[in-house]
């Protein structure tokens, strides 16, 4: 076969796949969510000689409804959102959300309008299927199911999350899943999830899974990490070894939560990493033991569509726009609150961010 008709067949392979594989899930870019089979597809695909900024925007854990005994509870999130909309947990979270290129959030817990058996364990979180509407209407692309929720109803209860997410247009990532948004100019930016640590067979397949992105032609990668321990405000060991080995897979940033607390900054073999941003939209306790938490967004450069830079922006928010109790629409902070959650970063790892601005956040000087 002449190279015109190798040429010819490869784009017309990748043009199939484009079809049946994509979503657009914005007025701007389109996202593909790869599993190790779909990769061939994709190899040999090249993006376009782009230089610019790239917006992307990182919320902490969100469970969108609760447990399941809750639900007749006036204060619980299921009424809450009966009554004030689905709009209402992301009202003011869309002055971010809406103005950037990507948002993902941790989404813990599951989506499903079935009667299924929880699994044996302390908290077991859902929510109907119509809750998608939520990360739709607050701008929310992309999600990480690489948590300790996402199978709190067994694999039925995950595989109906998937397709509940499909159906609303948004994609997602977990420990077996990629993400990838490819930029109405071409530049394709990769995802993947980790959840509490890299091993053995978890280990190897993380760094298989970075390499691909690598492979099919990401400009950069970036690993969304639930690891550490639960209310603890200072970076654990695995946390940090999760970290190392992100950086020397190729990640150009580490995003972190799962502590449910504020934790700090830090830069890790030249990459940047936040190890917590804490809750976000948190329907799964009315009472939580902290509600200041993080919105962070990242600023990626480039050049002729290599990544030249990273700039990194802290915002401070409350969980609620309530003092008291949890009534799941959280809000920007601002001076003395919004410094309070800074302070709470610097002792965690010691590091400062920048002046915080009300408009831009608080830079990270990493």
């Amino acid at each position: 076969m002449n190279t015109k008709r190798k040429c010819l067949l490869c784009l017309a392979i990748l043009l199939l796949f484009l079809t049946l594989h994509s979503r657009t899930v914005s007025a701007e870019g389109r996202w593909y969510v790869l599993r190790e089979e779909d990769v061939p597809a994709f190899l040999g695909y090249r993006v376009s000689d782009y230089t610019g900024e790239v917006t992307l925007t990182f919320l902490g854990d969100c469970t969108l409804g609760g447990e399941k005994k809750s639900q007749s509870n006036a204060r619980s999130f299921f009424q809450v959102i009966r009554r004030e909309g689905f709009e209402y947990p992301v009202r003011d979270l869309v002055t971010l959300t809406q103005e950037d290129d990507v948002t993902l959030a941790n989404l813990e817990g599951v989506l499903t309008d079935r009667e299924l058996e929880k699994v044996k364990k302390t908290y077991n979180f859902l929510g109907p299927t119509e809750y998608t509407q939520i990360l739709t209407l607050g701008g929310i692309e992309c999600v990480s199911l690489a948590n300790n929720h996402s199978m709190d109803y067994g694999q039925e209860g995950y595989d109906d999350t998937c397709t509940a997410l499909a159906a609303a247009s948004v994609s997602y990532v977990s420990e077996d899943t990629m993400a990838v948004w490819e930029s109405p100019e071409g530049v394709l930016i990769g995802f993947t999830g980790v959840a509490f640590e890299l091993s053995g067979k978890s280990l190897a397949g993380y760094q298989k899974r970075m390499q691909l992105l690598q492979d099919v032609g990401c400009s950069a990668v970036i690993t969304v990490m639930h690891a550490g321990v639960e209310y603890e405000t200072h970076p654990s060991q695995n946390q940090k070894q999760i970290a190392r080995y992100a950086a020397r897979a190729g990640a150009c940033l580490v995003v972190g939560h799962h502590p449910h607390v504020v934790q700090g900054w830090d830069t890790v073999e030249g990459m940047p990493v936040v190890y917590s941003l804490g809750n976000c939209i948190f329907g799964g306790n009315y009472h939580p033991k902290d509600m200041d938490a993080l919105v962070l967004q990242a600023k990626l450069r480039f050049a002729h569509s290599e990544l030249a830079q990273v700039n990194l922006f802290a915002h401070p928010v409350s969980i609620s726009s309530v003092s008291g109790a949890n009534n799941y629409s959280p809000v920007f902070l601002k001076d003395a609150d919004a410094q309070r959650v800074l302070d709470k970063m610097e002792a965690s790892t010691g590091k400062k961010t920048g002046v915080f601005d009300e408009n831009l956040g608080a830079p990270i000087p990493w």
